[in-house]
Protein backbone atom coordinates (compact mmCIF):
# COMPACT_ATOMS: atom_id res chain seq x y z
CA UNK A 1 0.00 0.00 0.00
CA UNK A 2 3.08 2.21 -0.17
CA UNK A 3 2.05 4.29 -3.23
CA UNK A 4 -1.34 5.08 -1.70
CA UNK A 5 0.14 6.05 1.64
CA UNK A 6 2.68 8.11 -0.28
CA UNK A 7 -0.13 9.96 -2.06
CA UNK A 8 -1.64 10.91 1.30
CA UNK A 9 1.78 12.10 2.52
CA UNK A 10 2.15 14.29 -0.60
CA UNK A 11 -1.37 15.60 0.02
CA UNK A 12 -0.38 16.55 3.57
CA UNK A 13 2.84 18.15 2.28
CA UNK A 14 0.84 20.31 -0.16
CA UNK A 15 -1.30 21.52 2.72
CA UNK A 16 1.80 22.39 4.77
CA UNK A 17 3.45 24.17 1.83
CA UNK A 18 0.33 26.22 1.17
CA UNK A 19 0.12 27.11 4.85
CA UNK A 20 3.77 28.22 4.79
CA UNK A 21 3.10 30.17 1.58
CA UNK A 22 0.51 32.26 3.39
CA UNK A 23 3.26 33.45 5.71
CA UNK A 24 6.07 33.85 3.17
CA UNK A 25 4.02 35.46 0.38
CA UNK A 26 5.29 32.94 -2.20
CA UNK A 27 2.61 31.24 -4.30
CA UNK A 28 3.65 27.72 -5.39
CA UNK A 29 0.48 27.36 -7.47
CA UNK A 30 1.70 30.20 -9.72
CA UNK A 31 4.54 28.07 -11.07
CA UNK A 32 2.14 25.22 -11.85
CA UNK A 33 -0.32 27.52 -13.64
CA UNK A 34 2.35 29.29 -15.72
CA UNK A 35 3.82 25.98 -16.90
CA UNK A 36 0.56 24.89 -18.54
CA UNK A 37 -0.50 25.69 -22.09
CA UNK A 38 -3.33 28.19 -22.50
CA UNK A 39 -6.43 25.98 -22.56
CA UNK A 40 -10.01 26.80 -23.56
CA UNK A 41 -12.70 26.21 -20.99
CA UNK A 42 -14.44 23.58 -23.10
CA UNK A 43 -13.21 20.45 -24.81
CA UNK A 44 -12.28 20.86 -28.46
CA UNK A 45 -15.34 19.08 -29.93
CA UNK A 46 -17.68 21.13 -27.72
CA UNK A 47 -16.17 24.45 -28.69
CA UNK A 48 -15.43 23.64 -32.32
CA UNK A 49 -11.70 23.98 -31.66
CA UNK A 50 -8.82 21.77 -32.68
CA UNK A 51 -6.41 21.10 -29.82
CA UNK A 52 -3.02 19.42 -29.82
CA UNK A 53 -2.79 16.01 -28.12
CA UNK A 54 -1.40 17.41 -24.84
CA UNK A 55 -3.89 20.28 -24.69
CA UNK A 56 -6.75 17.92 -25.53
CA UNK A 57 -5.73 15.55 -22.73
CA UNK A 58 -5.35 18.36 -20.20
CA UNK A 59 -8.70 19.85 -21.23
CA UNK A 60 -10.35 16.42 -20.89
CA UNK A 61 -8.96 16.18 -17.37
CA UNK A 62 -10.51 19.60 -16.52
CA UNK A 63 -7.28 21.61 -16.61
CA UNK A 64 -8.14 25.22 -17.42
CA UNK A 65 -11.50 24.97 -15.66
CA UNK A 66 -10.32 25.07 -12.04
CA UNK A 67 -6.93 25.83 -10.44
CA UNK A 68 -4.26 23.18 -10.99
CA UNK A 69 -3.64 22.72 -7.28
CA UNK A 70 -7.28 21.74 -6.72
CA UNK A 71 -7.04 19.13 -9.49
CA UNK A 72 -3.82 17.75 -7.97
CA UNK A 73 -5.50 17.44 -4.59
CA UNK A 74 -8.49 15.67 -6.17
CA UNK A 75 -6.21 13.21 -7.97
CA UNK A 76 -4.05 12.39 -4.95
CA UNK A 77 -7.05 11.90 -2.66
CA UNK A 78 -8.94 9.80 -5.21
CA UNK A 79 -5.83 7.76 -6.09
CA UNK A 80 -5.23 6.94 -2.43
CA UNK A 81 -8.86 6.10 -1.64
CA UNK A 82 -9.24 4.01 -4.81
CA UNK A 83 -6.03 2.16 -4.03
CA UNK A 84 -7.07 1.30 -0.49
CA UNK A 85 -10.48 0.18 -1.78
CA UNK A 86 -8.88 -2.07 -4.42
CA UNK A 87 -6.59 -3.66 -1.84
CA UNK A 88 -9.47 -4.18 0.58
CA UNK A 89 -11.55 -5.87 -2.11
CA UNK A 90 -8.59 -8.02 -3.17
CA UNK A 91 -7.95 -9.11 0.41
CA UNK A 92 -11.64 -9.99 0.80
CA UNK A 93 -11.76 -11.91 -2.49
CA UNK A 94 -8.43 -13.75 -2.61
CA UNK A 95 -7.18 -13.42 0.95
CA UNK A 96 -4.28 -11.07 0.19
CA UNK A 97 -3.71 -7.62 -1.29
CA UNK A 98 -2.43 -7.14 -4.82
CA UNK A 99 1.08 -6.09 -5.69
CA UNK A 100 1.27 -2.29 -5.28
CA UNK A 101 2.06 -1.64 -8.96
CA UNK A 102 -0.86 -3.81 -10.06
CA UNK A 103 -3.27 -2.11 -7.67
CA UNK A 104 -1.98 1.29 -8.83
CA UNK A 105 -3.47 0.76 -12.31
CA UNK A 106 -7.18 0.90 -11.29
CA UNK A 107 -6.30 3.48 -8.62
CA UNK A 108 -4.78 5.77 -11.26
CA UNK A 109 -7.86 5.33 -13.42
CA UNK A 110 -10.03 6.26 -10.44
CA UNK A 111 -7.91 9.35 -9.75
CA UNK A 112 -8.07 10.56 -13.36
CA UNK A 113 -11.81 9.94 -13.58
CA UNK A 114 -12.33 11.93 -10.38
CA UNK A 115 -10.23 14.78 -11.78
CA UNK A 116 -12.44 14.96 -14.84
CA UNK A 117 -15.79 14.64 -13.11
CA UNK A 118 -15.14 16.65 -9.96
CA UNK A 119 -13.28 19.29 -11.97
CA UNK A 120 -16.35 19.82 -14.14
CA UNK A 121 -18.63 19.83 -11.12
CA UNK A 122 -16.51 22.44 -9.34
CA UNK A 123 -16.31 24.50 -12.55
CA UNK A 124 -20.10 24.82 -12.53
CA UNK A 125 -20.02 26.19 -8.99
CA UNK A 126 -17.19 28.72 -9.19
CA UNK A 127 -16.66 30.13 -12.69
CA UNK A 128 -19.57 32.53 -13.02
CA UNK A 129 -18.41 34.62 -10.08
CA UNK A 130 -14.93 33.25 -9.40
CA UNK A 131 -13.65 32.30 -12.82
CA UNK A 132 -10.27 31.39 -14.23
CA UNK A 133 -11.70 30.42 -17.57
CA UNK A 134 -13.66 31.51 -20.62
CA UNK A 135 -14.04 35.29 -20.49
CA UNK A 136 -10.90 36.23 -18.58
CA UNK A 137 -9.75 38.25 -21.57
CA UNK A 138 -12.52 40.67 -20.51
CA UNK A 139 -10.42 41.77 -17.52
CA UNK A 140 -7.73 43.33 -19.73
CA UNK A 141 -8.02 47.06 -19.09
CA UNK A 142 -9.59 46.62 -15.66
CA UNK A 143 -8.17 47.35 -12.21
CA UNK A 144 -6.97 44.39 -10.12
CA UNK A 145 -5.94 44.15 -6.49
CA UNK A 146 -3.01 41.98 -5.44
CA UNK A 147 -4.37 39.69 -2.74
CA UNK A 148 -1.53 37.26 -2.10
CA UNK A 149 2.20 37.12 -2.70
CA UNK A 150 4.67 39.57 -4.18
CA UNK A 151 4.54 40.08 -7.95
CA UNK A 152 7.79 40.54 -9.86
CA UNK A 153 8.66 39.90 -13.51
CA UNK A 154 8.70 36.12 -13.88
CA UNK A 155 7.15 35.64 -10.43
CA UNK A 156 3.38 36.29 -10.57
CA UNK A 157 1.19 36.87 -7.56
CA UNK A 158 -2.51 36.24 -7.08
CA UNK A 159 -4.88 39.13 -7.74
CA UNK A 160 -8.60 39.77 -7.94
CA UNK A 161 -10.19 41.75 -10.76
CA UNK A 162 -13.69 42.51 -11.97
CA UNK A 163 -14.61 42.47 -15.64
CA UNK A 164 -17.02 44.85 -17.38
CA UNK A 165 -19.90 42.49 -16.67
CA UNK A 166 -19.30 42.72 -12.94
CA UNK A 167 -17.89 39.19 -12.56
CA UNK A 168 -14.96 38.57 -10.24
CA UNK A 169 -11.83 36.79 -11.48
CA UNK A 170 -8.83 35.46 -9.59
CA UNK A 171 -5.70 35.87 -11.68
CA UNK A 172 -1.95 35.41 -11.70
CA UNK A 173 -0.43 38.86 -12.28
CA UNK A 174 3.13 40.04 -12.86
CA UNK A 175 4.49 43.55 -13.60
CA UNK A 176 5.05 44.57 -17.20
CA UNK A 177 7.92 46.85 -16.14
CA UNK A 178 11.20 45.03 -15.53
CA UNK A 179 11.96 46.85 -12.27
CA UNK A 180 8.45 46.91 -10.75
CA UNK A 181 7.24 45.01 -7.69
CA UNK A 182 3.64 44.70 -6.48
CA UNK A 183 2.61 43.59 -3.00
CA UNK A 184 -0.64 42.55 -1.35
CA UNK A 185 -3.09 45.45 -1.38
CA UNK A 186 -1.56 47.19 -4.41
CA UNK A 187 -3.96 48.15 -7.19
CA UNK A 188 -2.77 47.61 -10.77
CA UNK A 189 -4.19 47.92 -14.28
CA UNK A 190 -4.24 44.75 -16.40
CA UNK A 191 -2.76 45.52 -19.82
CA UNK A 192 -2.15 42.15 -21.47
CA UNK A 193 -2.39 38.39 -21.12
CA UNK A 194 0.13 35.67 -21.99
CA UNK A 195 -1.07 32.10 -21.45
CA UNK A 196 -2.37 32.05 -17.87
CA UNK A 197 -0.37 35.07 -16.73
CA UNK A 198 -1.60 38.68 -16.84
CA UNK A 199 0.74 41.67 -17.04
CA UNK A 200 -0.08 44.89 -15.26
CA UNK A 201 1.14 48.44 -14.73
CA UNK A 202 0.63 51.29 -12.28
CA UNK A 203 1.33 55.00 -12.47
CA UNK A 204 4.49 54.35 -10.43
CA UNK A 205 5.89 52.23 -13.27
CA UNK A 206 6.24 55.31 -15.46
CA UNK A 207 9.73 56.86 -15.63
CA UNK A 208 10.01 59.83 -13.33
CA UNK A 209 10.89 63.05 -15.14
Amino acid sequence: MAPFTGALIVLLAIGLIEAAALLSGFSPSASLESALPDLPEFDGPEAGLELGPLSALLSWLSFGRVPVLILLVIFLASFALSGFAVQWLAAAAIGMPLAPLLAAVPATAGGLFSMRQLGRWLARIFPRDHSEAASQQDVVGSVATIIRGEARPGQPAEAKAQDMRGRSHYLLVEPKAADATYRAGDKVVIVSRHKNIYRAVTGLDEPQG
